[in-house]
């Protein structure tokens, strides 16, 4: 299965890539929390789950050795619905259900953008003169290397601003309660649009990913098995840490708020909040390195499929709501 780090690398290049996907998300740290949410009740990345969900249920999958999420059903089901209530889609008939596979139909001409206020994607935050505040849009999910900016001058020997550390606890509360504010109704269900979008983009992926390892074990006559199944985990984890990773969701009581009305289940606070820092260290610690010593797949295996899963993506929001 792709670990996070290859989901948190589709949703940052298809958030910077200009495409269709990109031109329908307006919260991109929603999106980009959206496509971890899949897991988190699973039971193995988040810890804490006291009632773990199956599989079968969180991916929209039948329960088989590979598993292949129906993320047309999960589209249809919610993503398509949220979008009419936002009115994103123009002279969408019924009848516009993608269906999930290739070339289905999709968005096209009706889908309705929200370039004039969407919020930017990136390392935008800036230092502000009485401290190092790192101050965002709710809407902008953190980004490693304006962290990294933010931080860093702290730590030099030549920094100097005067601070109690007894109050850092409070410095912590009072920025979080800072940004509070209640969404209305229309900013809560246009960021849970994009929450269950990045969500239907996860269970994309999965499907996609799941369908080539099935389809090389047919081309080799093979059947899964242990040693099947612990070499390609390897060499997953192996791709995933050759990919070059700056995004990831910020926690904020937006997301909090969004997160709870999520359509399929409430997410709850501690569990977003163990999400986002599970999906920091992620990218935090997610060192390229040249030359992976793939023992199942290869280079050219994990290259086309990356490729497929974000061509795919967008070339279904293309067409989905034209016949």
């Amino acid at each position: 299965m792709p670990s996070w780090n290859i989901h948190i690398a589709h949703a940052e290049r298809l958030l910077k890539g200009g495409g269709s996907v990109a031109r329908a998300v307006r919260d991109g740290n929603a999106f980009l929390f959206g496509n971890l949410i899949p897991d988190i009740y699973v039971g193995y990345m988040v810890p804490g789950v006291v009632r773990p969900v199956p599989y079968r249920v969180t991916h929209f999958a039948k329960p088989e050795h590979i598993p292949k999420p129906r993320a047309g059903e999960f589209f249809d089901a919610y993503v398509l619905p949220l979008a009419r209530e936002c009115g994103l889609l123009d002279a969408l008939g019924d009848d516009c259900a993608t269906g999930g596979g290739v070339g289905a139909p999709g968005f096209a001409s009706g889908f309705v953008g929200a370039d004039s206020d969407r919020a930017p994607v990136g390392p935008t935050g800036s230092a502000a003169a009485g401290g190092p505040v790192l101050e965002l849009p709710w809407q902008v999910p953190a980004s490693l290397a304006a962290e990294v900016a933010h931080v860093s001058p702290a730590h030099t020997p030549t920094f100097e601003w005067d601070f109690d550390v007894a109050q850092t606890a409070a410095c912590q509360r009072e920025a979080f309660a800072t940004s509070r504010r209640a969404l209305s109704r229309d900013e809560l269900r246009r960021s849970l649009f994009d929450m269950v979008l990045g969500t239907w983009v996860h269970l994309l992926a999965d499907c996609t990913w799941n369908q080539a390892v099935s389809d090389l074990l047919d081309a080799r006559g093979e059947q899964p098995s242990r040693d099947f199944r612990i070499k390609k985990q390897g060499d997953f984890d192996l791709f995933g840490k050759s990919l070059e990773l700056d995004l990831m969701p910020r926690l904020t009581p937006q997301l909090i708020e969004v997160a709870a009305a999520f359509p399929q289940y409430e997410i709850d606070a501690a569990s977003v909040s163990a999400t986002c820092a599970i999906a920091h260290e992620t990218v935090r610690t997610n060192h390229p390195v040249a030359g992976a010593a793939y023992r199942l797949l290869d280079e050219e295996f994990f290259n086309r499929v990356f490729a497929e899963v974000n061509a795919r993506a967008e070339r279904e929001m293309e067409y989905a709501g034209s016949r």
